[in-house]
Protein backbone atom coordinates (compact mmCIF):
# COMPACT_ATOMS: atom_id res chain seq x y z
CA UNK A 1 0.00 0.00 0.00
CA UNK A 2 2.72 2.56 0.79
CA UNK A 3 4.31 1.38 -2.51
CA UNK A 4 1.01 2.50 -4.60
CA UNK A 5 -0.01 5.99 -2.83
CA UNK A 6 2.90 7.57 -4.12
CA UNK A 7 2.06 6.59 -7.57
CA UNK A 8 -1.48 7.13 -7.11
CA UNK A 9 -0.62 10.42 -6.81
CA UNK A 10 1.97 10.95 -9.55
CA UNK A 11 -1.21 9.96 -11.92
CA UNK A 12 -3.45 11.70 -10.09
CA UNK A 13 -2.09 15.34 -10.05
CA UNK A 14 -1.94 15.71 -14.02
CA UNK A 15 -5.74 14.65 -14.24
CA UNK A 16 -6.50 16.98 -11.61
CA UNK A 17 -5.02 20.59 -13.93
CA UNK A 18 -6.69 19.10 -17.02
CA UNK A 19 -10.40 18.89 -15.54
CA UNK A 20 -12.24 22.72 -16.00
CA UNK A 21 -12.72 25.03 -13.60
CA UNK A 22 -15.76 25.63 -11.77
CA UNK A 23 -17.86 28.24 -13.47
CA UNK A 24 -18.86 31.53 -11.27
CA UNK A 25 -21.62 33.50 -11.94
CA UNK A 26 -21.85 35.49 -14.60
CA UNK A 27 -21.26 38.97 -14.78
CA UNK A 28 -21.47 41.73 -17.11
CA UNK A 29 -18.73 42.97 -19.05
CA UNK A 30 -18.83 46.56 -17.10
CA UNK A 31 -18.63 43.71 -13.57
CA UNK A 32 -15.10 42.13 -14.87
CA UNK A 33 -13.15 43.06 -11.78
CA UNK A 34 -16.22 42.37 -9.47
CA UNK A 35 -16.38 39.76 -7.09
CA UNK A 36 -18.35 36.54 -7.13
CA UNK A 37 -21.16 36.47 -4.68
CA UNK A 38 -20.31 33.29 -2.51
CA UNK A 39 -21.30 34.52 0.82
CA UNK A 40 -24.60 36.61 -0.18
CA UNK A 41 -27.71 35.49 1.54
CA UNK A 42 -28.99 32.85 -0.18
CA UNK A 43 -32.82 33.93 1.43
CA UNK A 44 -32.44 37.16 -0.99
CA UNK A 45 -32.70 40.60 -0.69
CA UNK A 46 -35.15 43.45 -0.16
CA UNK A 47 -34.65 47.00 -0.64
CA UNK A 48 -34.65 49.06 2.34
CA UNK A 49 -36.91 52.02 0.75
CA UNK A 50 -37.14 52.79 -2.93
CA UNK A 51 -34.13 52.26 -4.96
CA UNK A 52 -32.58 52.91 -8.41
CA UNK A 53 -31.52 50.16 -10.20
CA UNK A 54 -28.70 50.92 -12.55
CA UNK A 55 -26.76 49.97 -15.45
CA UNK A 56 -23.62 49.93 -14.16
CA UNK A 57 -21.90 50.16 -10.07
CA UNK A 58 -22.12 54.06 -9.87
CA UNK A 59 -24.55 56.82 -9.91
CA UNK A 60 -23.26 58.09 -12.98
CA UNK A 61 -24.49 54.91 -14.92
CA UNK A 62 -28.34 55.71 -16.44
CA UNK A 63 -31.80 54.11 -14.02
CA UNK A 64 -33.32 51.40 -15.62
CA UNK A 65 -36.27 51.39 -12.48
CA UNK A 66 -37.03 51.61 -9.43
CA UNK A 67 -37.20 48.86 -6.57
CA UNK A 68 -39.11 48.84 -3.68
CA UNK A 69 -39.09 47.26 -0.09
CA UNK A 70 -41.80 44.68 -1.53
CA UNK A 71 -39.47 43.30 -4.09
CA UNK A 72 -37.19 40.32 -4.18
CA UNK A 73 -33.93 40.09 -5.27
CA UNK A 74 -30.72 38.13 -5.53
CA UNK A 75 -27.34 39.70 -5.00
CA UNK A 76 -25.24 37.60 -7.44
CA UNK A 77 -21.87 39.58 -7.29
CA UNK A 78 -20.68 42.78 -5.70
CA UNK A 79 -18.11 45.55 -6.57
CA UNK A 80 -17.28 48.53 -4.31
CA UNK A 81 -20.37 50.13 -2.09
CA UNK A 82 -22.25 48.27 -4.97
CA UNK A 83 -23.92 44.75 -5.50
CA UNK A 84 -25.07 43.29 -9.13
CA UNK A 85 -28.71 41.89 -8.66
CA UNK A 86 -31.22 40.12 -10.27
CA UNK A 87 -35.23 40.35 -9.71
CA UNK A 88 -36.84 37.42 -8.45
CA UNK A 89 -40.16 38.20 -9.22
CA UNK A 90 -41.77 41.29 -11.34
CA UNK A 91 -40.92 44.16 -9.46
CA UNK A 92 -43.57 46.22 -8.34
CA UNK A 93 -43.09 49.14 -10.65
CA UNK A 94 -42.75 47.03 -13.38
CA UNK A 95 -39.39 45.39 -13.81
CA UNK A 96 -40.12 42.05 -15.45
CA UNK A 97 -38.51 39.23 -13.39
CA UNK A 98 -35.07 38.18 -13.82
CA UNK A 99 -34.49 41.65 -14.53
CA UNK A 100 -30.54 42.57 -13.47
CA UNK A 101 -28.47 45.65 -12.63
CA UNK A 102 -26.90 47.98 -9.91
CA UNK A 103 -28.04 48.54 -6.33
CA UNK A 104 -25.86 50.74 -3.36
CA UNK A 105 -25.41 47.87 -1.30
CA UNK A 106 -26.52 50.14 1.67
CA UNK A 107 -29.79 50.35 0.07
CA UNK A 108 -30.67 46.47 1.08
CA UNK A 109 -31.26 44.23 3.64
CA UNK A 110 -31.16 40.54 3.77
CA UNK A 111 -34.19 38.60 3.48
CA UNK A 112 -34.73 36.29 7.08
CA UNK A 113 -34.42 32.29 6.62
CA UNK A 114 -37.10 29.94 7.53
CA UNK A 115 -36.82 26.60 8.10
CA UNK A 116 -40.44 24.70 8.75
CA UNK A 117 -40.30 21.25 9.59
Amino acid sequence: MRKLLPYALAISAPLCTMLPAPAAHALPATASTAVVARDFNSCGHQPRSALRLRSGPSTKHTTLGILYPADSISANGAKGAWYWVSLQDRSKSGLKSSTTGWVARSGLKPQVCMQLD
